[in-house]
C-alpha cells in the first residue's frame, strides 16, 4: 500500500468484460471496494460488447459460460452475443460495478514506483497519472483483431469491408455477393447467416479445421421452469463441469494417446463424412492434415450443409490481395463482391500489447519476456509487484468461468492479506515462478499443440496461451498459492 496510507488499498482494474467483472466481484467480497475499472469501450461486456457479428454465440454451454453466484434464465442451450452483453450488465448493476467504470478510456501505461509502493497508471484521456496500490489486467485473450497485411491501412476495395469484431451497425448482407475470409469459429457463425441471407457467399479457406457437431437450440419453457430451480440450475452447471474436467485430465483431450483426443478425432471424421457423403467431392477439401485439437476445434451444426449449398463456393485459397471490386486468391483468380468479411482471428499471442507494463528497477514487461510471455499460474511475473494477470499466459482452457473466478478469488485474497496486514506489496517468489513453468512446459511437449502451428504460439514455437490440465487442478493451485509461492512485503 502507498506509504503513509496503511489502510488503503485501491485497485486499478483494467478491462470490464468476465474477467473484470469477476475481479471486481472478488475484491468486493473482500472487502476491497476502492478500484476503478477502465474500459475502452462504451459498454459493459468486452467479447461481448465489441463481437456483434451476425450469428455470434458462445460456444461454451450458458448454464457454465456463467458466474457460479449469478444464476440467469436462459433461452438458449449456447447463448448469442446480446444475451451474454445484458447479463454481463445485469451482473454489474447488482455488485454495484458501473459506479466505478471509465468507459472510453484506454490505459497506456502502468508504471511501478519504488518511492510510492504503488503504480503510476496513465490512460488516453491525457490526465495527469494515477496512483494505485494494484493493477489487474483483465484485458482478456482473443482481444486484439488479426487484420492480414493485404487489408491494413487504405486499400483499393470499394466494398464494405470489416473484421468480425468491428461489424459495424446496420451492415446487412441481404442479397449481395458476399466473401468469408477464414473457416474458424467465428467465420462458421458468419456463414450460416450469410448462406441464408446472401445472394451468393464464397468462403477462403487457408487450411480446413476440425468440427464436431454444436447441437445448439433453444431450450423448451418447461427446460426454463425447471433451471429457474436453484438445485436444477447448480446440476446442471456441475454436470458440465465434471465432463470438461475428466475430458482434459493428464491432458488426454491434448495427446494423440489420450482416450478423449481419440474418441473425439473419431466422432469429428464421422460428422464430416456422413455430413458429406453426397458431396464426396467436398470432403478432401475440408479434411485437415493437423492433429485433431491442434488448434481450437470448430463446433457447428450447420456449416457441412452450408458447404453444400447452391448458393456457397468454396474455395481452397487464401486471399493474398483486395482489388476495388473485390479480391484476388492465392491462385491469382480474381473474385468480385459487394460485402468482404474477415474471419481472422485475432493476435492471440501478443499478451498485454495494448499498454506497457513497468516493474522494479524500470524493467519493461514485454522486454522480460522476450517474446514468450509466460508467468506464475497465468497471474504474475517477478519483478511486478501487485501486478496481476487475468486470462494470462498458459490459462485458456475451459470452462473458462470457473478460470476467470479462481484468479479473481487468488487476487483479492492476497490483497485483502496485504491491506490487512499493512504491507505494501505482494510478488511470486521467483523460484515457484521457474518450477511451475518448467514443469508446464514439459507437459505441454507432449501435447497435439507443440507439433502444430497455431495461435496458442508466440513466434519462437512455444506453447504460451494453453493450460493442459484440468480446471479443478488449475482452481486447487490458486487456492495453495497465496500460501507457498509469493512473498509479502
Amino acid at each position: 500500500m502507498a506509504k503513509g496510507e496503511p489502510d488503503r488499498m485501491r485497485v486499478a482494474i483494467i478491462g470490464a468484460g468476465f474477467s473484470g467483472i469477476a475481479a471486481a466481484v472478488a475484491l468486493t467480497r473482500r472487502g476491497i471496494t476502492d478500484y476503478v475499472m477502465f474500459e475502452d469501450s462504451d459498454g459493459i461486456g468486452g467479447t461481448w460488447w465489441k463481437n456483434r457479428y451476425p450469428g455470434a454465440e458462445v460456444d461454451l454451454e450458458s448454464h457454465i459460460y456463467s458466474f457460479s453466484y449469478e444464476r440467469n434464465d436462459w433461452t438458449r442451450v449456447y447463448a448469442w452475443w446480446y444475451e451474454l452483453q445484458e447479463y454481463l450488465d445485469r451482473v454489474a448493476r447488482t455488485w454495484g460495478i458501473l459506479e466505478h467504470v471509465r468507459f472510453g478510456t484506454r490505459v497506456v501505461s502502468a508504471e511501478w514506483s519504488e518511492q510510492d509502493r504503488a503504480y503510476a497508471v496513465s490512460t488516453s484521456s491525457g490526465a495527469d497519472p494515477e496512483l494505485f496500490d494494484a493493477v489487474i489486467s483483465a484485458v482478456g485473450f482473443l482481444n486484439i483483431p488479426l487484420v492480414p497485411p493485404f487489408a491494413r491501412g487504405d486499400v483499393a476495395y470499394e466494398g464494405a469491408l470489416c473484421h468480425t469484431s468491428t461489424w459495424p451497425d446496420g451492415l446487412s448482407m441481404e442479397g449481395k455477393s458476399v466473401a468469408v475470409v477464414g473457416t474458424g469459429s467465428s467465420a462458421v457463425q458468419v456463414v450460416e447467416v450469410a448462406e441464408r441471407d446472401a445472394a451468393h457467399l464464397t468462403i477462403f479457406q487457408l487450411e480446413p479445421n476440425w468440427i464436431l457437431p454444436k447441437n445448439s437450440r433453444e431450450f423448451s419453457e418447461s427446460e426454463r421452469r425447471w433451471s429457474r430451480l436453484a438445485p436444477v440450475y447448480y446440476w446442471k452447471r456441475l454436470r458440465l463441469y465434471v465432463g470438461y474436467d475428466l475430458r482434459q485430465r493428464n491432458s488426454q483431450h491434448a495427446r494423440l494417446d489420450g482416450r478423449a483426443n481419440q474418441m473425439r478425432r473419431a466422432l469429428a471424421l464421422e460428422y464430416l463424412q456422413s455430413s458429406l457423403a453426397d458431396r464426396p467431392d467436398l470432403i478432401p477439401l475440408v479434411t485437415p492434415e493437423f492433429p485433431f485439437e491442434g488448434r481450437r476445434t470448430v463446433i457447428s451444426d450447420t456449416y457441412y450443409q452450408c458447404l453444400k449449398s447452391p448458393k456457397v463456393t468454396l474455395v481452397p485459397h487464401a486471399v493474398t490481395e483486395l482489388t476495388s471490386t473485390g479480391v484476388v486468391d492465392a491462385a491469382g483468380e480474381k473474385h468480385d463482391f459487394d460485402v468482404v468479411v474477415l474471419a481472422t482471428g485475432f493476435d492471440a499471442a501478443n499478451y498485454l500489447s495494448t499498454f506497457t507494463v513497468t516493474g522494479e528497477g524500470g524493467k519493461d514487461l514485454h522486454e522480460a519476456w522476450e517474446g514468450e510471455p509466460d508467468a506464475f499460474l497465468g497471474l504474475m511475473v517477478p519483478g511486478f509487484p501487485n501486478f496481476f494477470m487475468m486470462y494470462g499466459p498458459n490459462t485458456n482452457a475451459v470452462p473458462l468461468v470457473s478460470f476467470y473466478q479462481a484468479q479473481a478469488g487468488f487476487i483479492a485474497k492476497v490483497l485483502k492479506h496485504v491491506r490487512a496486514k499493512h504491507l505494501s506489496a505482494v510478488s511470486v517468489k521467483p523460484e515457484a515462478y521457474r518450477r511451475y513453468n518448467t514443469r508446464l512446459q514439459a507437459q505441454l511437449a507432449k501435447t497435439v499443440w507443440a507439433r502444430t502451428s497455431s495461435y496458442f504460439k508466440s513466434g519462437t514455437g512455444k506453447v504460451v496461451s494453453q493450460w493442459p490440465f484440468s480446471a479443478s487442478r488449475y482452481i486447487l493451485s490458486t487456492k495453495a498459492a497465496p500460501y507457498t509461492s509469493v512473498d509479502y512485503s
